[in-house]
């Protein structure tokens, strides 16, 4: 039995079979952040249990949990779920959980939830209510909304198995068609429609996007750009021409400032392609910025920044600039190993000018879009070879923010994630696992369900896998749950876009396979916006305080000044 049937029957034993609801955040009313609070809570567990899957987060506070007396876990106010397996810490009949929890802010709740089986398939799940007790007798003990009700929560953890193909891709080389979007896996109420199979004069793809007549630009794995136009209802292409011939692998497309910016990895530059007469043909060409290194992992995905600026992310393959401002630390060249090449985001004007290392640190991040808060966001590529070892680093969802160094030093010399208290070393927001990152993109503006509008998309292009990201924020930055929304076999994905009509669009292709372009729209019934938990409502307003006082650091990058006065300083109302 694999992997993945195992977790199913264990998810399903515990819904069928649950005593209690979904965990809520619980705290005293009228909470402060110099509170400090116990919470107990005994119940009965089953002879010969099987298993004992125990989850505790905290908001603004700390918690620190005990099982029948012996210390299990501490979760931090700012810090990831934690998650262990209590079987060893339980036994058949009365138990007591203990949390000593001490606030960290004005908004401090705790959660915790704690799913057993036992040897006949029954589920018992107890988790943090009303119910629980406190130091004070149970007085004032309030639930500020039910964390179920939080999407990111409930999902089971992505499973990759013997089932899974990684070399799947192998399958579109010399496929005649894209493969038949039929025998899809996809989330219940969206339709997926292959709009087109690339033709024999059409090369392989690796990015798209839309321009502001709602036509769409496809780059050539070789070289070379595709105009494509789309039929009033979106379901058929009408007709296509080459607007580029010379530039290579271009796989970072960008439409702003009415230009199309252009990241050419085999012509190792960034470009800006312009319309001068009017006559619809990009007349003019620009090298904005020229980078040096090799290709492989190279120059990607571009994004447009909410300052207006023009933001490109770079794999290890190519060589940090040197003559640029740059906003990381002026330790990280003192400190071996330092090699001249390693993942990173430059940032710039829409002319070129003011070019600056953003963040960087990292192997092979394809993509890069913004978030409704204005916070960048990338999936980043695992060493594969290193996987079964200590120092393995998983495929990640990184938040990109000023100065941060995600640690990669091509291979020997990087840092694990387990040096969390290593000053410079940038945690993920999540781990994925294996796979191989190439386009995202965030829902904003979609027409899909309200959480799926909140969502970023991660293609997987080994696995054949769009992800769906379900972020949610954690002081000044963020952490998440990723769930499959779309599988296929073959579904080598390259690149994802929303277009004007709201739907998503997505190419597959790369290494000279067959490409195809999708188009996922959503059909079920009509989801409103469901209202915010306490929690949540308290949780967003402390999140963009920190979003602010961590900006205001972040404007000193690069200056080599202290930041005295920095974090006392005036701020924005955050409400």
């Amino acid at each position: 039995m694999s992997m993945r049937v195992l977790a199913t029957a264990l998810l399903l034993a515990i819904l069928t079979r649950s005593a209690f609801a979904a965990p809520h955040w619980v705290w005293l009313s009228g909470r402060k952040a110099t509170d400090s609070l116990t919470l107990k809570y005994a119940f009965d567990a089953p002879v010969g249990l099987k298993s004992a899957r125990l989850r505790l987060v905290a908001d603004y506070a700390t918690a620190r949990l005990s099982i029948n007396g012996k210390a299990a876990g501490v979760a931090e106010p700012y810090g990831p779920v934690v998650k262990l397996d209590a079987v060893g810490l339980l036994r058949p009949g009365r138990n007591e959980l203990r949390l000593v929890c001490n606030a960290g802010a004005d908004a401090p709740a705790v959660a915790l939830e704690l799913a057993m089986v036992d040897g006949e398939g029954k589920g018992l799940l107890v988790s943090t209510s009303g119910a629980w007790k406190t130091g004070a007798g149970g007085a004032g003990l309030v639930s500020y909304g039910d964390l179920g009700q939080e999407k990111w929560w409930g999902l089971p953890p992505l499973l990759i198995d013997e089932a899974d193909d990684y070399t799947q891709w192998k399958r579109a080389s010399n496929a005649k068609a894209g493969t038949d979007p039929a025998t899809f896996r996809t989330k219940p109420g969206y339709a997926v429609e292959l709009l087109r199979t690339a033709g024999k004069d059409e090369g392989s793809w690796v990015s798209l996007a839309f321009d502001s007549a709602g036509r769409l630009t496809i780059a050539r794995e070789d070289k070379g750009l595709i105009r494509y136009i789309l039929s009033g209802d979106r379901e058929t292409v009408t007709g296509h021409e080459m607007i580029n011939s010379d530039l290579r692998e271009c796989r970072g497309l960008l439409y702003a400032h009415d230009s199309l910016y252009v990241n050419a990895n085999n012509s190792r530059g960034l470009y800006r392609l312009r319309d001068t007469n009017g006559d619809g043909r990009l007349d003019e060409k620009k090298l904005l910025h020229s980078s040096p290194g090799s290709v492989g992992h190279g120059r990607n995905a571009l994004a447009l920044g909410p300052d207006g600026r023009i933001y490109a992310i770079h794999g290890d393959a190519v060589n940090l600039p040197d003559g640029i401002a740059d906003r990381t630390s002026p330790l990280r060249r003192n400190a071996p190993p330092f090699r001249p090449n390693e993942g990173h985001v430059l940032r710039m004007d829409p002319d070129g000018s003011n070019r600056e290392i953003f963040c960087a640190g990292m192997r092979n991040p394809y993509g890069i879009d913004f978030n409704a808060d204005g916070e960048a966001f990338t999936y980043d590529a695992d060493a594969e070879f290193d996987m079964g070892t200590p120092w393995y680093r998983p495929t990640r969802v990184n938040h990109l923010s000023s100065g941060a160094d995600f640690g990669w030093r091509a291979v020997t010399g990087s840092w694990p994630a387990y040096y969390p208290d290593h000053p410079d070393n940038t945690q993920a927001a999540l781990d994925i696992g294996k796979g191989s990152p190439t386009g995202v993109r965030f829902g904003t503006g979609s027409r899909f369900p309200p959480d799926y509008q909140e969502a970023l998309y991660i293609l997987d292009w080994a696995y054949g896998r769009i992800l769906a990201v379900h972020l949610v924020s954690r002081g000044s930055t963020y952490m998440g749950k990723a769930e499959v929304f779309l599988r296929g076999e073959p579904l080598n994905l390259t690149d994802l876009v929303f277009g004007p009509d709201g739907a998503m669009y997505f190419v597959t292709g790369g290494r000279k396979t067959r490409s195809a372009l999708y188009r996922v729209s959503y059909t079920g019934p009509a989801i409103e916006a469901r209202a915010r938990t306490e929690q949540e409502q308290a949780r967003e307003k402390l999140s963009r305080a920190g979003r602010l006082r961590r900006r205001a650091v972040e404007a000193h990058h690069g200056e080599g000044k202290g930041f005295a006065g920095v974090l006392s300083g005036p701020l924005d109302d955050p409400r």
